[in-house]
């Protein structure tokens, strides 16, 4: 949660998503009582058991766009989460003589010794993936690594059958019990209790969708919604006041995702302190793209660039020049600083196109 939300969530009750006070006033600046430039948006989104056929239920039922709907899950896609560098590992302290005290109140052990279980790569073929749960101490007395590097085999098996889906397969986790019974016998436990691990979220994750995807879908829509971020780290987004109906149709999809999670749109009155925030957020957002675009379309040049790479180039232009266009309409002032860098990448792809255009007759 960002810091915007705690505050949101925990500093000012007011601004509660479920508080009445806060839904009145959104909703008589949604009427029309006061004049409207748009919402600042903030979402916070946790883990649930949100299915894709619950998902695209929802956004047909709230007439939300389909297109951000993501893909079927595929098994090898969780495979690759919960086995991966960021999947599961488990540490725990191995002869510490400060354990079960107080963190406060513990010394730094010269003897003290660091396990860690964790999932590592082993191989990968047309027909599986192999990784094993390898565990790794680390004893700062002797300043040394130790490895046990097969307590068990996590391996996905592909489904090459020609019915199958793509990145279909199932997994199995097999752990290598005379390795592990030469483990101490709490260790042992934590080495079965993982490997259990392992198949519940893998099972967790082929049926239900992540936060972190719940979280991308939101962002991505709310990026698409001309949604423009009012803090450089983002968290924060400012949307203009046309898509009023579809941020409230994001909060009700919100409110049914893991417990906690919600959307918030603070309407934002149409006044000269609130134009200028959304006018230096909109000009740095469209400078930062257009510097980008701009080193694109320079290597593009050096390089030479295909036919695919400069039209994804133009499409990257013209919706910057559309989003500005409608900026400047909704702000009603002109954006001369965003105005003069769409002229000069303007003018640098209308090079590329006409060196890319040169080449082909020159092939002929």
């Amino acid at each position: 949660m960002t810091q915007p939300e705690q505050m949101l969530d925990q500093d000012t009750p007011g601004l509660d998503p479920g508080n009445r006070a806060f839904d009145a006033y959104t909703a008589a600046m949604d009427a029309g009582q006061t004049p409207l430039l748009g919402h600042l948006v903030l979402y916070s989104i946790f883990d649930g058991r949100v299915t894709r056929d619950d998902l695209e239920r929802w956004f047909r039922e709230l007439a939300l766009d389909l297109a951000f709907v993501p893909p079927e899950l595929r098994p090898v896609d969780a495979f690759e989460k919960v086995t991966g560098p960021d999947g599961i590992r488990v540490s725990y302290a191995l002869d510490d003589p400060a354990a079960g005290q107080p963190r406060g109140r513990r010394r730094r052990s010269a003897t003290s010794r660091q396990a860690t279980l964790m999932v590592r790569h082993v191989r990968r073929d047309k027909d599986q993936i192999v990784r094993h749960i390898v565990r790794e101490v680390r004893d700062e007395e002797k300043t040394t690594l130790s490895y046990d590097s097969r307590l068990g085999e996590c391996v996905f098996h592909r489904d090459s059958s020609p019915a199958s889906d793509p990145g279909a397969g199932s997994l199995q986790v097999a752990p290598d019990n005379t390795a592990i019974k030469n483990l101490p016998e709490t260790e042992q436990a934590v080495v079965r209790m993982m490997l259990a691990e392992v198949t519940d979220v893998y099972k967790r994750h082929c049926t239900f969708l992540t936060g972190d995807k719940l979280r991308s879908l939101i962002r991505r829509y709310v990026e698409d919604l001309d949604g423009t971020k009012v803090r450089p780290t983002g968290g924060v987004y400012f949307v203009p006041r046309r898509w009023g109906d579809t941020l409230a149709a994001m909060r009700t999809l919100v409110s049914r995702f893991g417990k906690g999670s919600h959307l918030i749109r603070i309407p934002i009155p149409d006044q000269a302190e609130m134009r200028e925030m959304v006018i230096a957020a909109f000009t740095t957002k469209a400078k930062d793209e257009l510097d980008q675009l701009a080193r694109e379309i320079a290597a593009a040049r050096r390089d030479g660039a295909d036919d695919k790479t400069i039209q994804k180039l133009h499409r990257r232009f013209t919706e910057l020049q559309r989003s500005t266009a409608a900026h400047s309409e909704l702000l009603s002032t002109s954006l001369d600083d965003t105005d003069s860098s769409l002229q000069l990448v303007n003018m640098q792809l209308a090079s590329l196109l006409t060196q890319a255009t040169d080449t082909e007759e020159t092939d002929e």
